[in-house]
């Protein structure tokens, strides 16, 4: 969280005019969406590439259908030979048991294929919005991010599922009819390419004129989401601030948006694939009337005719199977591009490639000057060393940079000019994972999982026994605390049925138990009774005599007995020594202590 953040800038996000998001084009980008898709299923090609042959040879006999029909008309039935006639039949039968058979396998293949790559897609994309810059998230809210994993993702298995392999087939299923049936008859056959010509001109303006249709309601669900994720989240700041009606009205605004645009390309999709139905009987007509006449003066047989109009509806059937993949097509390739777009994000964090194993001497800030993109500089010019073991604590006014020191620390941010070191070494030259390893960070409001006490405590790590737990217990001295709150206690998400001032005793002695060398504890007693705030600073003064610390604090009583205390006034340090030191000063420190009293 940024200086001065508070929560009626999220209530004031959350009825804002507008919903929007990054916009997406308006044009879909079909060959880089391919090339995308490519990159996905890569891992794959060789699953998907067995579900292809078993599609080919499937739809090669299920094409060899019209022709025992023909055999039974034209031979069996004509010649009146029961033999050939049952001979026939089984044949037919038999193709269409095996090509079932074979049908169901490609299928099976085929769906397995999908859930694998879209299992690994949405971890890919999980582990790359981790991987983002923690200002990212000001920009993208959780809802938004949640959807696009989710419901993304889900549209993308519909191109690996239905469509991918299906329209490949599909080409070989209309060459391979439209030879069959000029092979038997080329007259007949030239009588439907205008027909064909017709449906692929009506699906080629279909695909121009419902992109942005398709886009746009991709964009209205995401939207949607994200706002329900929001409020739910913020539920009970909506009802202390009475604004239940200005959500529902926003609410009813976005669904109304939503709703509009989706029958909008509904009501396309639906006019476009009636129409392209409407084909199918003029074919068979065209074919009944001409062939007819050519039977009837017998210039062709009637078995042929047959033929014909059972191939029509195969001849035409990838076109009109297209034509009702073509929303499904383009909701996928909108939702493609919006994966791409988060996978093309990159941190601008650069990972160091030196591990920081421990921590052995000091972190010293040397002339630090940092911003955040579009403001000015909220630090100017820093510099203060921490030796090992000891605590320095950080005040101020709001918005003076005091949280700022510990982004930069996290390496949450890059300052712009200056050094920071830890044991000498440039943070920035250090692995962020190993950097973070060695910090804890105890906030105003700390997030706890979904978990009992105990593994929030331990964070999942199954390593750390119940002993060790209880040494942090009792070296924090809050044996009390922990007498009411059971280790086997259930906390419910995000710590609904904690207090903010046990979720900060938790945190806090979740910094023992870890281990971590350097604590950073950011305003941790600023929303709590004078009881807790007693307990906490209890602990605190426990944790210092173990750790390495900086405490972030606007009361004061949490930081009397800090080995270093550093007043910040708009970015920079005014004073800096310890409590004593400070008040005999009489300056910024004296005011602001006297102040509190």
């Amino acid at each position: 969280m940024r200086e001065g953040q508070t929560l009626p800038q999220h209530l004031c996000f959350m009825i804002s005019e507008s919903l929007e998001e990054t916009p997406l084009k308006e044009k879909i980008n079909y060959s880089k969406g391919i090339k995308v898709l490519y990159s996905f299923a890569r891992k794959y090609k060789k699953n998907f590439l067995k579900a292809i042959i078993l599609f080919i040879i499937t739809t090669v006999i299920r094409l060899s259908g019209p022709l025992f029909i023909k055999q039974i008309i034209d031979v069996a039935i004509k010649n009146k030979d029961i033999k050939y006639l049952f001979i026939m039949t089984f044949g037919y039968l038999g193709i269409n048991i095996v090509y079932f058979t074979l049908n169901y396998s490609s299928l099976i293949l085929l769906i397995k294929n999908g859930q694998n790559l879209i299992y690994d897609l949405k971890n890919k994309i999980y582990s790359h919005i981790l991987s983002l810059d923690i200002d990212y998230f000001s920009y993208n809210n959780p809802g938004k991010l949640a959807a696009r994993v989710q419901s993304d993702t889900t549209s993308v298995y519909d191109i690996f599922t239905e469509i991918s392999i299906t329209i490949f087939v599909d080409i070989i299923i209309f060459i391979t009819v439209f030879s069959i049936m000029a092979y038997h008859n080329l007259e007949l056959t030239l009588l439907l390419i205008p027909v064909i010509i017709s449906i692929i001109i009506l699906i080629t303006i279909f695909i121009k004129k419902s992109q942005k249709l398709f886009i746009d309601v991709r964009k209205k669900i995401a939207e949607l989401t994200s706002f329900l994720s929001e409020n739910l989240n913020f539920m009970s700041s909506i009802r202390v601030f009475s604004i239940e009606d200005k959500i529902n009205e926003k609410l009813e605004l976005a669904n109304r948006e939503k709703f509009l645009k989706t029958v909008a390309a509904e009501y396309m999709a639906i006019l476009f694939f009636l129409t392209i139905m409407l084909f199918d009987p003029i074919s068979k007509s065209v074919i009944f009337s001409y062939g007819g006449v050519k039977v009837l003066n017998s210039y062709m047989t009637i078995g042929t005719v047959v033929m014909f109009v059972l191939y029509v509806g195969q001849l035409f059937e990838p076109l009109f199977r297209f034509s009702e993949y073509v929303s499904t097509l383009q909701k996928s390739f909108a939702a493609v591009e919006r994966v791409n777009q988060i996978l093309s994000v990159k941190t601008n964090l650069i990972d160091g490639k030196k591990y920081l194993d421990k921590f052995d001497n000091e972190i010293r800030f040397s002339d630090v000057w940092m911003k955040y993109p579009s403001s000015d500089w909220i630090l100017k010019g820093i510099s203060f060393s921490l030796p090992k073991g000891k605590t320095v604590a950080i005040v101020g006014r709001t918005g003076g940079g005091k949280t700022t020191i510990a982004n930069l620390i996290f390496r949450f941010y890059d300052y712009q000019k200056g050094k920071i070191t830890i044991d000498g070494t440039d943070i920035k030259e250090i692995n962020i994972k190993s950097l973070r390893k060695k910090i804890g960070l105890v906030q105003q409001d700390m997030y706890l999982f979904p978990a009992s006490l105990k593994d929030n405590l331990r964070l999942m790590d199954l390593s750390i026994d119940e002993d060790k737990i209880n040494y942090a217990i009792k070296t924090l001295e809050l044996e009390e605390f922990y007498k009411k709150h059971k280790l086997d206690f259930f906390i419910m998400e995000k710590g609904a049925n904690l207090s903010v001032g046990e979720k900060q005793i938790i945190s806090i002695t979740r910094t023992l138990v870890l281990d971590q060398e350097i604590i950073i504890l950011d305003e941790a007693t600023s929303n709590v009774d004078p009881y807790t705030e007693r307990i906490i600073t209890n602990a605190v003064k426990n944790v210092m005599k173990h750790k390495t610390m900086i405490v972030i604090a606007h009361r004061l009583s949490t930081i009397e007995k800090a080995d270093f205390i550093a007043f910040l006034n708009e970015g920079k340090i005014v004073e800096f020594g310890n409590h004593k030191e400070l008040m005999e000063l009489k300056g910024c420190y004296y005011n602001f202590y006297r102040l509190q009293l």
